[in-house]
């Protein structure tokens, strides 16, 4: 009886030091996203958060990308190469609040490398600034 609660007591911590840790992430991740937003919006023009390859061939490749633009994260599943017109299969629009859970329900591999991005393009934003 003893053992279990412990396990339990242990299950117990790991899970709500998961829940703190995905909460950190998610509070981190609006901050920046705030940030590409400002910078988006000075520039006029949308700003690439991530983009994958989901499928690729000899012709055509299918992407997806997501973006931040005005007061949106837009994510676009698109075909295009080769003969083929541009064939958008997929558009989803996030609020800045929204897309963090979104991306953190769907991966937390694709929520880090989104920070990743976010972090890369701030900084090197913030630098051409000094120059």
């Amino acid at each position: 009886m003893h053992k279990i609660l412990l396990r339990r007591k242990k299950k117990d911590i790991v899970h709500s030091s998961q829940i703190t840790l995905d909460e950190f992430y998610i509070k981190k991740f609006k901050e920046k996203i705030e940030k590409m937003l400002l910078i988006s919006n000075k520039n006029n023009h949308p700003l690439v958060l991530y983009r994958r390859t989901i499928e690729e061939n000899d012709v055509s490749i299918e992407e997806e990308i997501g973006t931040v633009s005005e007061r949106y994260v837009v994510v676009q599943i698109f075909t295009h190469g080769g003969y083929l017109p541009v064939l958008f299969r997929e558009q989803h629009v996030f609020t800045p609040e929204e897309f963090p859970y979104w991306i953190i329900k769907r991966s937390r591999s694709m929520l880090l490398q989104c920070m990743e991005n976010m972090d890369d393009f701030i900084n090197t934003y913030n630098n051409d600034l000094e120059i």
